[in-house]
């Protein structure tokens, strides 16, 4: 029981970190910071980057099959739009345009006017998007008893932590890294977000299919 448990907490962390790409996020954070600013700040607007992050996908894992279940949206629906999100931000990255699924020109460009980024558009929609939100409701519907949900929400907590982690230290990673070395990072997280996507479209599209044969 408790090495099921583990293997579901690896396959939900991976899942999350994956769609989230908090290197991305550092990248697009640094872009909107001054290039001079202290540690002190990149710490302040990393901690509440994620904190607000933390909130919003627990929120969304716990409630997010309620929600549904209100509106009367049928589950293998939001699959199907699910996957189609995550397919084309799967593309995106693979191709080397980072996170341009969840956010605009526009919104960046709106950032840099704002004393705080942290919460917007940092943690919302960049870090938590339309893919990663579909992704964690996706998962609350599928959660059949307590473990299944012990499980995402402890895969939520290690995702928030490494965020963190991530981005408080970004200016040394990207100097370890350098602007390649996160492309090819970004590339093959592109990779795992569109074969989650592809299951993810597919699991709808026959469920669909099924519920109507029915």
């Amino acid at each position: 029981m408790i090495l099921d448990l583990l293997r579901s907490i690896l396959a939900d962390a991976i899942s999350i970190f994956t769609i989230m790409n908090p290197l991305s996020v550092g990248v697009i954070m640094l872009g909107l910071l001054d290039e001079d600013a202290p540690k002190s700040e990149i710490r302040r607007v990393s901690s509440r980057t994620t904190r607000a992050a933390f909130i919003a996908m627990i929120v969304a894992f716990l409630l997010g099959n309620y929600i549904f279940q209100f509106f009367g949206i049928s589950p293998n629906g939001l699959r199907i739009f699910g996957g189609t999100i995550l397919f084309m931000m799967g593309l995106n990255m693979v191709q080397g345009h980072g996170k341009k699924v969840n956010h605009t020109l526009k919104d960046q460009e709106a950032a840099m006017d704002r004393d705080d980024i942290s919460v917007v558009p940092l943690a919302i929609p960049v870090l938590v998007g339309a893919g990663l939100l579909t992704t964690l409701i996706n998962m609350s519907i599928e959660a059949q008893g307590w473990e299944d949900y012990l499980s995402g929400v402890i895969a939520i907590i290690l995702c928030s932590i490494a965020a963190l982690l991530i981005l408080q230290n970004m200016q040394l990673i990207k100097k370890g890294l350098g602007v390649n070395g996160l492309k090819v990072f970004n590339r093959v997280m592109g990779l795992v977000v569109g074969s989650l996507a592809a299951q993810i479209f597919l699991e709808g599209l026959f469920g669909l299919y099924k519920s109507y044969l029915g």
